[in-house]
This record gives structure tokens, sequence and C-alpha cells, in this order.
């Protein structure tokens, strides 16, 4: 069988020192593939060295790593991308081991597990990352091995219909959750990680971007489960308003006469408020099964190497 075309993706900001070796490192490792290295708004040489290097370049300035991976899928038509950080933490062995882990299996999305002979990662970063993982356990049902690796294989079945609305780290996660949400198959493989490459920065910043993840993964609950979030709220408004209501309920049934006219007002509003919400989950979750169904109709459409049937 023929081997499948590969391009190799590296979203960059500022990696002029790591940038040359991650190049050379990936070419020796994947001689056939295509490496695009896609320039975040640099403010260093990391293009020039990236070209010097053997790398095809693409530049995109709107900041943010969500963004340069979009544009750059916009112009790759290889059967499977490997995206990869272009700071020198993945080895190129990882890539390999889930470029052959496809060959093997095939899979829509496969995600190198970072695995570390020492700690690399700050504490901070490791309570976020098993904090998010929980998250999207208990709202979408499935454990992924690692929600932020930066080391990914995706199908041309994948990422030509996945779509990435996300800006910046967001990058990672809403990639898995499209995947648990569209049905596409996944495999979590570990991977050899290391250290960034010498003379260079994270661009990660703690509560920063953890906030922002944090905002997105709020928003792709409401989008992607509606029912669950607004049905969420409407237990909590019935809840909150059976208790304003319980003393204006329970003073009626014994005199038959209400003089907490205000508290009686407030729990039948909280009650109206709750079941319009209930209402406007149950319509959300209808709307979105038929685009869900519609969807995987499209899907359809390619066949077993991705590519759209005639």
């Amino acid at each position: 069988m023929t081997a499948p075309s590969l391009t190799i993706l590296i979203p960059c900001l500022n990696e002029e020192v790591a940038i040359p070796g991650v190049v050379a490192e990936y070419q020796q490792a994947f001689p056939q593939a295509r490496i695009l290295v896609v320039d975040n708004g640099s403010t260093d040489a990391t293009s020039a060295r990236a070209r010097a290097a053997g790398a095809d370049v693409l530049v995109e300035s709107r900041r943010g790593k969500a963004k340069a991976v979009a544009t750059a899928l916009a112009h790759i038509n290889t059967d499977l991308v490997l995206m990869v950080d272009g700071d020198g933490s993945y080895p190129a062995a990882g890539g390999k081991l889930l470029y052959e882990r496809y060959c093997e299996a095939p899979a829509d999305m496969i995600t190198g597990v970072r695995q570390t002979k020492h700690d690399v990662f700050r504490p901070g970063h490791q309570w976020g990352t098993s904090m998010f993982a929980t998250f999207v356990k208990a709202v979408f049902g499935q454990q992924p091995g690692d929600v932020f690796s930066g080391l990914r294989l995706f199908s041309r079945r994948f990422y030509m219909n996945a779509p990435v609305l996300s800006r910046g780290f967001e990058l990672e996660i809403e990639l898995t959750i499209q995947a648990i949400d569209k049905g596409f198959t996944t495999v979590d493989l570990p991977i050899p990680f290391g250290d960034r490459a010498h003379g260079t920065s994270s661009k990660l910043k703690t509560f920063r971007d953890g906030t922002r993840i944090l905002r997105v993964l709020l928003v792709l609950f409401r989008d992607y489960r509606p029912m669950r979030f607004f049905g969420l709220i409407a237990a909590c408004g019935f809840l909150l308003g059976a208790l304003a209501g319980a003393l204006p309920v329970y003073e009626f049934i014994q005199t038959a006469y209400v003089s907490r006219v205000p508290m009686a007002v407030l729990a039948a509003s909280i009650m109206i408020i709750s079941t319009v919400v209930l209402l406007v989950g149950l319509i959300l979750e209808s709307n979105l099964r038929h685009h869900r169904e519609m969807y995987h109709i499209r899907l359809r459409q390619f066949g077993k190497n991705g590519m759209p049937e005639e």
C-alpha cells in the first residue's frame, strides 16, 4: 500500500532559536513530508530561519495559535496532518509513533500523551490540566488522555470537517471536544516529552490563558450540551424558587392567607423564569440534533481514504 501523504504543521511565535532544529529533526524523521511552519506574527527571525532550514512558511499576523492552525489547514491537502509545537519539546520520535499507529490502525485524531522522565510542568499547569480533563469527562462523557497536548495527528476527514473557532491556547481542548461531540475516532498514545529548547520561553500565561480556556469550556458546554447546560440552570432556579415559596405556601396551607406577598411573587417569578430557561434548552437541543444529523450525512461523502467521493 502507498504510504499516506503527510504535512508537518508547526505553528510558531518568536521561536527563532528552536525552529531550525525542529524542522531539521522532522525532515529527517519524515523525508517525504511537507514541513509547513506558520509564523503567527513573530517579531524575530522565525520565518527566515524556518525557510533556511527547508520549510514552507505561511504568515498569519493575527495572534493566536488557533488562528494560525485554522489558516494553515486551508492550505493543506494531504492525507494526514501532524501538528507539533515549534519549541522543541516534542521529539520527532513521538511523531513517528503517531504516524506508525495510524498506518497500523487508522483513527481520525491520534493524540500524544506526554511522558517525562522528570517533572517539566509547572504545578499550576498540572492542576489546571487535571481540572479541565475532569470537566470534559463530566460534561462530554469521555476522559482525554492529555487535553492540552500539542502533538496530534489528524486524518483528512477530521481536519477538513472539524471547525476551529477559538483563538489561542484553547485550540487543543476545542479539537478534543469537536472529536468527541462529532463521533470521530480518537486514540491516545504515550509519547516522549522534554524541555523547551534552551533560550526559548513559554507563551502560556497560567491565569490569563486558564481563564480563557475555562470560558471556552463553558461556551462549548452551552453550545454542544444545551439541555444539560440550561437544565442545570433551570434546576437551580426551581430549587431557589421552592425555597423562596416554602414559607408563603406553608402559611397559606395553615391560614388560607398569604401575608408574605413579595416573597410569593419572587418565588413565582423565579419558577416562571426557570421554566422558560428549560424550554430554551429543549428547543436548542432539538435544533442541535437536526444539525448533527445533517453534519453526519455530509461526513459520509468522505470515503475510507478521507477524500470526498464523487
